[in-house]
């Protein structure tokens, strides 16, 4: 196992670094799969996820801005975006935090990727587009590390889910539910949600795999670049600040909800209390009546109560 002797392998290259950046962080993923003479480590990659669907030969990185389609649209930026050899556009995004609502922004990325990919003399068929979700907190039900997901008919009573359409397609990998002891050692995926999860404990089996081993490469060297480092301290920083924004609004909303539901139980105990008095000060008044002899229905006009109501006091 590849532990903490890091220093042994970086001098064999030429520099030094005491720990390594990690490479969920997007900032340094990008640095590593999104640089263009590394293009190689991307569809290394890709491959061994989508495992030939679609087969990938060469790609082209490209712009990674969403443009703007009405001045109204909501802006996004996607980390990593690739064009490959058959046209799939292919979008992966880096999420440390689960912020409640990853499902939504996939759809929102992957139908916002169509609009580019149609020319104009070809047919909504052309499209095809792929959002891959590298993701540090479980966010979907089940045990499974990777999830597909596609657009699909709802079922009936006589015909199952059925896939409306595959040029659509979102991946959710969940690092927290991988257990690389648990993982096919032979399967190259295995290889590289190892190095995604934690690069130390990497298996020496894995460097062997060129691709793996230029990854590990690229990431030791851009871990000791002091530039580096700065703006991935920074980019964390900014996450960190960002999640603690959304837990403190969290907790806040919580605590507004409780103070609101208290409220709202208060005033509804005081309803029912106010209710229950009336009805027994009505019974009182019906049974004090019922004592002079007025009759059942002179009680009833002047309690509110039923004819059997005052038949079941009398007894």
């Amino acid at each position: 196992m590849l532990q903490l002797d890091i220093r042994r392998d970086i001098n064999n290259i030429g520099y030094m670094v005491t720990t390594l950046l990690d490479p969920k962080l997007d900032y340094i993923f990008k640095n590593i799969f999104g640089v263009k003479e590394y293009e190689h480590l991307l569809i290394a990659f890709l491959n061994a996820l989508l495992k030939g669907n679609p087969p990938i030969k060469n790609l082209v990185l490209t712009s990674t801005e969403f443009p703007k389609i009405f001045k109204d649209d909501k802006a996004s930026r996607l980390d990593v975006r690739a064009t490959c050899n058959d046209d799939t556009e292919i979008d992966i995004e880096i999420q440390i935090k689960n912020t409640g609502e990853i499902p939504e922004r996939a759809c929102h990325y992957v139908a916002n990727m169509v609009p580019g990919t149609i020319g104009a003399n070809q047919s909504y068929k052309a499209a095809r587009v792929i959002g891959i979700w590298i993701l540090g907190e479980n966010v979907i039900d089940g045990p499974d590390a990777i999830s597909e997901a596609y657009m699909t008919f709802q079922p009936t009573a006589h015909v199952p889910y059925r896939i409306m359409t595959d040029t659509m397609r979102v991946i959710f990998v969940e690092l927290e539910k991988f257990n690389p002891k648990d993982a096919d050692a032979q399967d190259l995926l295995t290889a590289w949600l190892s190095f995604l999860k934690d690069p130390l404990l990497l298996d020496d089996v894995f460097l062997k795999i060129e691709e793996v081993k230029n990854a590990m490469d690229r990431l030791k060297y851009i871990s000791s670049d002091k530039e580096v480092r700065v703006s991935a301290d920074l980019r964390q920083k900014t996450i960190n600040d960002r999640n603690s924004e959304f837990t403190v609004a969290t907790e806040k909303g919580i605590a507004i909800g409780k103070e609101e539901g208290i409220a709202i139980g208060e005033k509804k105990g005081i309803a029912i209390g106010e209710k229950k008095g009336k009805a027994e000060g009505a019974k009182e008044s019906a049974i004090r009546m019922l004592k002079k002899n007025i009759s059942l229905n002179d009680i009833s006009e002047f309690t509110g109560l039923s004819i059997e109501e005052i038949k079941s006091l009398h007894k």
